[in-house]
């Protein structure tokens, strides 16, 4: 995308770093890139359903609040929150072997897995993550409309998502497509041992940050920010989202889901710039 003249020498702030919108726009492109899963049928995928968040292994009082923060983020962002009794589509897990839990997924559970690459499956079952998710997702039309019929969820079975059919990469390859691709559901695995040194506000928002987007569990931006709370040291560990966090969830839901996936991802630079100058 060509920036004008005007827009170089404009100076914005990204997390303390005083850039031009041409730099800020790049450290955009390259963050989205490095933080969001590889994209599937050439598009990245979003929430059309409201979301409905459960949690097993937790205190009332400490579920509550938890739930509460990341359905705050939810709504900030643009997606949309289930109101009043529903069935979970957002299960999180807290357990004490999270290696041995996700075995047991690995093992009960595969059709779990089956939207998760052989890639994402690896990285997965590496032994030691503090927080594991994986998604369930399908191709339906626009705002979830005509989705094909899915099987019973978390609502008949505590720890089961939607069983959805395997993708076939590559079919939407047009930039205006009459379909998007979808989460549909999402379990987390939290080892509560290996997140006990971190802060409760920091956590619930890097658990929204990977329940409202389709992250990369192995992201490693270049840029400050909650997906890096588990990769830096103690004392340089982000509060809570940064503004760049803030801004990518809203531009995945701001702007039209139906676009290929580098479209997509400039579209999203762009806003992010936007909404990061914004609030200066």
């Amino acid at each position: 995308m060509a920036q004008s003249a005007a827009d170089e020498d404009e100076t914005i702030v990204v997390t303390g770093t005083r850039m031009t919108r041409g730099q800020a726009f790049e450290m955009a492109r390259r963050y989205t890139r490095a933080v969001l899963a590889v994209p599937q049928a050439d598009q990245n995928a979003r929430w059309a359903d409201p979301l409905c968040i459960g949690a097993i292994g937790l205190r009332p009082e400490v579920a509550v609040p938890l739930i509460d923060r990341i359905e705050a983020t939810a709504r900030d962002i643009g997606a949309r929150v289930a109101s009043g009794d529903c069935a979970p589509n957002v299960l999180m897990m807290f357990v004490q072997d999270s290696d041995a839990a996700f075995a047991m997924f690995e093992q009960k559970r595969p059709d779990l897995l089956q939207t998760s690459t052989k890639d994402q499956r690896r990285t997965l079952s590496q032994p030691g993550w503090p927080v594991r998710w994986f998604y369930g997702q399908v191709i339906e039309g626009l705002g979830g409309r005509g989705a094909s019929p899915n099987a019973s969820g978390l609502a008949q079975a505590p720890g089961a998502l939607m069983d959805l059919p395997v993708l076939n990469e590559g079919a939407l390859s047009r930039i205006n497509s009459p379909a998007q691709l979808s989460i549909k559901g999402v379990t987390i695995l939290v080892d509560v041992p290996r997140v006990a040194n971190v802060s409760f506000d920091a956590l619930s928002d890097y658990l929204a940050f990977g329940i409202l987007s389709r992250t990369r569990l192995d992201a490693a931006p270049d840029a400050s920010s909650i997906v890096s709370l588990f990769q830096v040291e103690a004392q340089d560990r982000p509060a809570g989202m940064t503004d760049l966090d803030r801004a990518m969830l809203k531009a995945l839901y701001n702007i039209p889901v139906n676009r290929s996936a580098a479209v997509h991802r400039n579209q999203m630079a762009s806003e992010m710039v936007k909404v990061i100058a914004a609030v200066q």
